[in-house]
């Protein structure tokens, strides 16, 4: 089951708490966890009108003595991406570093020394620990789903593509660390958390600034994990998209393949592991009852199934359950196809490990 991120509500009200104990740095980025959630999956439409403004605002306290850099929207990561690569004589030299990073180490720097390590650690958890490994997970998904677009043969233009994405700041995708600087009361986040409610990525360069819009759709499972089979797990308006299920990353071609599943597509598939997934997709009563299978046998080691398949031999598989539970706790089901001569699940699962019925005696199925 898939289900929408929830829309974000960027807040307007950031009150600074610059003198509270560790424990009310935790309590008070806790209760804006759920809108640090929010701002983090939020597929709204950028507000440009304050992600600009907030944007010249940093610039003129980093870089007093520039000019006001060019504003450039894009509609996604990979067009920022392309874009760096394609006009740097536009973009002048990175400055992420005095932009964002220099004022986030000092941020990091002032409040371990406040707290003291030990405590750093501990309210750096309890503030943002719940929503970091989802955020690092989509970051991590969105770059690579970027580099899989470079066009050439080579490795040249995934290795530039990679690059560019190191300059990239995170924007909302930052809340693995906002919270815990709004909270403290740190300048820095201020500035930056207003960036992360307003827009998505964005790449701040000497003469420019790149900025982009959100998603137009990201779809996680009930356990967070970027999940969705009739389209991409996340989208763009120019069409670049992830795609995955279950948290496992797909393929483009694949991905487009499982949103239009059929049981033909399911029979015509060699992959194991991808039918198993479009039948999980379609639902394997589903597709068992499309296909007019029949069910023939069942014992210890699963349920053994028939499709007719007219003038073609007919498919016979075995229903099987994984026997080691998934990090959820549930249970995967798998469909092995098997010869169609096969008569029991049991001599079809011998089958798969090249043994006979009888000499098919596993101590664990797997």
């Amino acid at each position: 089951m898939t289900s929408p991120a929830t829309p974000a509500t960027p807040a307007t009200d950031m009150t600074t708490h610059p003198d509270l104990t560790a424990d009310g740095i935790v309590a008070v980025a806790a209760a804006a966890h759920g809108s640090w959630r929010a701002i983090a999956l939020s597929t709204e439409a950028a507000d440009r009108q304050a992600a600009e403004e907030e944007v010249l605002r940093l610039y003129a306290e980093a870089l007093p003595d520039a000019p006001p850099p060019e504003i450039i929207w894009c509609r996604s990561p990979l067009e920022a991406a392309r874009l760096v690569l394609s006009d740097t004589a536009r973009l002048g030299a990175p400055a992420r570093d005095r932009i964002r990073d220099l004022a986030w180490s000092r941020s990091r720097a002032l409040l371990a020394e406040r707290l003291g390590p030990r405590e750093f650690g501990r309210v750096w958890q309890a503030s943002c620990g719940q929503i970091a490994p989802l955020i690092s997970t989509l970051i991590t998904r969105i770059a690579a789903a970027v580099e899989e677009q470079a066009e050439s043969e080579d490795s040249s233009e995934r290795t530039a593509l990679r690059i560019a994405l190191t300059h990239a700041v995170h924007g909302p995708f930052d809340a693995a660390w906002l919270p815990l600087y709004e909270a403290a009361g740190m300048a820095s986040g201020l500035g930056l958390g207003r960036m992360a409610r307003s827009a998505g990525w964005w790449w701040p360069f000497e003469n420019a600034v790149i900025l982009t819009e959100r998603p137009l759709a990201l779809r996680l499972d009930d356990q967070d994990r970027l999940h969705r089979g009739d389209g991409p797990a996340v989208v763009w308006s120019d069409g670049f998209a992830v795609y995955s299920w279950r948290g496992t990353p797909l393929t483009e071609e694949f991905g487009k393949r499982l949103a239009a599943t059929t049981p033909e597509s399911i029979r015509a598939e060699e992959n194991a592991e991808l039918r198993r997934m479009m039948v999980e997709h379609y639902t394997p009563e589903r597709f068992l009852r499309d296909s007019g299978a029949q069910p023939l046998q069942q014992d210890e080691a699963g349920k053994l199934w028939r499709i007719e398949m007219g003038d073609d031999e007919s498919i016979v598989m075995v229903e099987v359950v994984n026997s080691s539970p998934e990090p959820d706790g549930t249970f995967n089901v798998y469909f092995l196809r098997v010869p169609p001569s096969t008569q029991t699940a049991k001599a079809g699962v011998a089958w798969t490990f090249g043994l006979t019925e009888d000499e098919y005696q596993p101590l664990q199925q797997t």
